[in-house]
C-alpha cells in the first residue's frame, strides 16, 4: 500500500456512511475489510464450496470460472424448479443453525488473513438476495415470467428466503462480528431494471426492506448492491434504510445522484467496470486515469462517495487478481492523498 500522511480511514469511511462529509474521499479498500461474498464465494450454505463440494444449502450446484476471477455463477444445467408454485416441493431452505459459521470465517481469515478491527470497518457479503435467488434456482427466464405471472408465489417464495436471510443473521454475527452488512441483489442491466419498477416495489422491495430493518435493529448498518441502471429505484433504496448503494456503474447519473441525494444515501463505485479500464489487457495509465476520473468527478463533492473500481483476471490465482487490483488500489490512495494536500 502507497505510504502517506496518518489518516484515520475506518472514521472516515463511517463518515461516509453516516452520511457525514469526508475529508479523504473514501475508497472501499482503505479503512474497510470485507468477509463473505465480495472478498472470495463466502460461506459454502451460500454459493457452494470452490474447491470440494459445490452444491449450496438450496441445493443448487455452482461453477467458479476463471474468466471471473472465480466468482461463483449457477450450473445452468442443474435446474431446481422450473414453475415457481412448486416451490414449496421442489426448494431447500436451509437451517442456518446447521451450518458451521464460524469455521467459515476461521477459514476466510486463514485466506484473506485476520481483521484488524481497530482501523477496518469489518464487512460481511451476504450473497444471493431474493431475485439473485430465484434467479439461481430456475434461470432468468422463469424467474421474471414468475414475477409477473405468478406474483403472489414468487412473494411468498421471497419471504422465505428472507426468513432464512435474517435468521442467519444472527450467526452471522456471533461469527464475523461485522459493522456492515453488504446485500447483493442485482435487479437491473444496464438499460434498465429486470422489471417494472411498480413490480419491484409489490414484490422485491418489502423483503430488502425488511432484511434492511433486521440489520438496523441488531446495530449492523446495511448496504445494497446491485449492478446496472438502477437509479429508478434510489428513493426506494433510501425507504428500505441502506446507507449505500454499491457498486454504482456509470450508466446511472452517479453525479446527479450524489447531488440530489448524497445526505441519505452513498454512492459507491462509480468505475468504468464494463470498458476497457476494467480489462485485465488495460494499460496501467488507462487505470489511473479511470481512478483520477472518479474522484474529480464524484469525491468533489466530499459527501455520499467512496470509490470503488474492479479489474478483472483470466485466473482463479487471488495473486493474479491482486495484481491486477493493485493499480485501482494504489492509485485510489496517492491521488485521493494529492487531493486532501491540494484542499480539494
Amino acid at each position: 500500500m502507497p505510504q502517506g500522511p496518518q489518516f484515520n480511514f475506518k472514521e472516515n469511511y463511517l463518515n461516509f456512511l453516516h452520511h457525514q462529509p469526508t475529508t479523504f474521499i473514501p475508497n472501499s479498500f482503505t479503512g474497510n475489510k470485507i468477509y463473505g461474498f465480495g472478498q472470495g464465494n463466502g460461506p459454502s450454505i451460500e454459493k457452494g464450496a470452490q474447491f470440494g463440494d459445490c452444491i449450496d444449502g438450496f441445493n443448487i450446484k455452482w461453477e467458479y470460472p476463471s474468466t471471473g476471477g472465480g466468482a461463483a455463477v449457477p450450473d445452468c444445467n442443474c435446474v431446481v424448479m422450473d414453475d415457481v408454485t412448486q416451490w414449496r416441493e421442489k426448494v431447500t431452505i436451509p437451517d442456518p443453525a446447521k451450518y458451521d459459521w464460524k469455521a467459515a470465517y476461521e477459514m476466510e481469515c486463514k485466506i484473506f488473513g485476520e481483521p484488524d478491527r481497530e482501523n477496518n470497518v469489518i464487512d460481511f457479503g451476504f450473497g444471493n438476495g431474493v431475485f439473485e435467488r430465484l434467479a439461481a434456482l430456475m434461470g432468468f427466464e422463469d424467474a421474471l415470467y414468475s414475477i409477473a405471472a405468478e406474483p403472489e408465489e414468487t412473494y411468498a417464495l421471497m419471504e422465505a428466503i428472507t426468513d432464512y436471510k435474517i435468521e442467519a443473521l444472527d450467526y452471522i454475527i456471533d461469527a464475523y462480528h461485522p459493522d456492515t452488512i453488504t446485500y447483493f441483489d442485482d435487479v437491473a442491466t444496464q438499460r434498465s431494471l429486470f422489471m417494472s419498477p411498480d413490480a419491484y416495489r409489490n414484490i422485491i422491495k418489502p423483503h430488502h426492506k425488511r432484511f434492511a430493518g433486521e440489520c438496523i435493529k441488531r446495530g449492523i448498518i446495511p448496504i445494497f448492491h446491485c449492478c446496472g441502471h438502477a437509479e429508478a429505484i434510489v428513493e426506494d433504496m433510501i425507504d428500505c434504510g441502506w446507507a449505500a448503494w454499491t457498486s454504482v456503474q456509470i450508466s446511472n447519473d452517479i453525479a446527479g445522484l450524489i447531488e440530489t441525494y448524497g445526505d441519505r444515501i452513498g454512492f459507491i463505485g462509480g468505475y468504468d467496470t464494463n470498458g476497457l479500464p476494467a480489462q485485465e489487457s488495460a494499460p496501467d495509465e488507462v487505470v489511473i486515469t479511470e481512478v483520477k476520473r472518479c474522484l474529480d468527478t464524484y469525491g468533489k463533492y466530499h459527501k455520499g462517495y467512496c470509490f470503488f473500481g474492479f479489474r478483472y483476471a483470466d485466473s482463479l490465482d487471488p495473486a493474479a487478481q491482486g495484481a491486477a487490483m493493485g493499480p485501482i488500489v494504489n492509485a485510489a490512495i496517492e491521488y485521493g492523498f494529492e487531493l486532501l494536500q491540494a484542499g480539494k
